[in-house]
């Protein structure tokens, strides 16, 4: 063996202790980790003037005078946009008792004869309009949102192409939801500032008013909405309520005032298409609809329906369809919710529920901007914008769609 090869033995050897084993080296310390960023309270809100209740009794009052009045009493500004002319509404008498109510269910009633919708111009202000001509006539305002991240873990450790997707899913969430309004008006415009949590809006007031609720919904989810008042259960014990009558013949509002003081219930009618055309009720007790049958058969009224959070309204001679739930405009009317969704995403039914869902609620209406829904992945949510009709029948399949999912086993990757 040569003296090269003698050395580099040699080395190795001495290298390796002598042929003995090295040294375990020690392991670097681990950093300690890193603790979820706490989760953010919901915000604490008081009611919106809309939500608040009150009773109202007018009996063919003027309709300045009854706007006057809920700015006077109630804090809400009632304006009237240029589509309505003004010998429509000037003159308009007002006919209407309502008890305990939203200010939001007396305006659903009020604008029914008018034949007009509302509109929010913000939460202590709405005008009386047909179609959207508010929407498209407010100016554009540019604002700025705090949108922290969505994930439980500090921005560091997410890292910048994490961050990056979750504003992705941020802003497709808003644009579905904001897409009625923005196919509308030109220049809106949706853009994070930089790589900062700051969402900048360039909008109209309601479309500021919606975005704000579609960011509280991805990320703390909606409350159930509270039940009616009244409900349908009370609204149909309110018909088997017995009312004394004296007999004799009388003007039909004065009867159906009489039914609603006596068993306590919201009676709503057009007084100007149904007249005052007297109705005879026999001496004796009665049930309210005893006395309704009575009022249709002697009047112009064809029929009346039982309205969950209103009351009974009838319909007169004409109106053969129903009146829309809400008296708001469509972009009004429309209420947000999120359904937590997390189940079907984990069983890989995420690329389905979109489908499934307009499939089964009101085909053909979506793709518009109104209905619209979005799936918030960060927080495993499902975004729908639709009237609270439309919620209901979303609420209905989302909840077959979940108990579909829980019968059915969730598939696992090997290892």
């Amino acid at each position: 063996m040569d003296t090269f090869k003698i050395a580099v033995i040699a080395g190795c050897l001495l290298a390796a202790g002598c042929g003995g084993r090295p040294e375990p080296v020690p392991e670097p310390e681990a950093e300690p980790p890193v603790a979820p960023a706490p989760e953010a309270a919901r915000p604490e809100r008081p009611p919106g003037v809309l939500d608040r209740r009150a009773s109202f009794a007018f009996d063919g009052v003027p309709l300045p005078a009854v706007i006057g009045e809920l700015e006077r009493k109630h804090g809400l500004r009632v304006s009237v946009a240029s589509s309505v002319p003004v010998a429509h509404w000037a003159s308009h008498k007002v006919t209407l008792r309502m008890a305990d109510v939203r200010l939001r269910a007396f305006l659903d009633w009020l604008v029914r004869p008018l034949g007009v919708e509302y509109a929010v111009e913000d939460e202590g202000s709405v005008w009386l309009t047909r179609g959207d001509e508010l929407l498209l006539a407010e100016p554009l305002r540019v604002r700025t949102y705090q949108v922290p991240t969505h994930f439980r873990t500090r921005r560091p450790v997410r890292g910048a192409l994490r961050f990056a997707r979750e504003q992705r899913a941020v802003l497709k969430t808003l644009h579905e939801c904001l897409r009625y309004v923005e196919d509308r008006r030109e220049g809106c415009r949706l853009a994070y500032h930089g790589e900062q949590d700051v969402l900048v809006a360039r909008l109209p007031v309601a479309g500021h008013l919606r975005l704000a609720k579609v960011l509280e919904a991805m990320r703390y989810g909606v409350e159930p909405p509270g039940l009616p008042r009244p409900a349908m259960h009370q609204l149909r014990a309110k018909l088997r309520t017995g009312i004394a009558f004296e007999g004799g013949a009388q003007p039909v509002g004065r009867v159906l005032a009489h039914v609603a003081k006596q068993a306590d219930v919201n009676l709503g009618w057009d007084s100007a298409r149904l007249g005052s055309p007297v109705v005879a009720i026999r001496k004796g007790i009665h049930s309210v609809q005893h006395v309704l049958d009575a009022v249709l058969k002697q009047t112009k009224a064809l029929r009346y329906t039982l309205e969950p959070d209103r009351g009974i309204w009838l319909y007169t001679d004409g109106q053969t369809e129903d009146f829309a739930e809400s008296g708001a405009t469509p972009w009004d009317r429309a209420v947000v919710r999120a359904y937590d969704v997390r189940a079907l995403m984990f069983q890989g039914a995420s690329d389905t529920l979109i489908k499934r869902l307009q499939k089964q609620v009101d085909p053909g209406m979506w793709g518009r901007g109104l209905p619209g829904a979005s799936l918030f992945a960060p927080t495993y949510r499902l975004i729908v914008v639709h009237d609270a009709a439309g919620q209901r029948r979303v609420a209905s399949v989302v909840h077959a769609m979940l108990e579909d999912a829980a019968r059915s086993p969730v598939l696992r990757k090997k290892d």
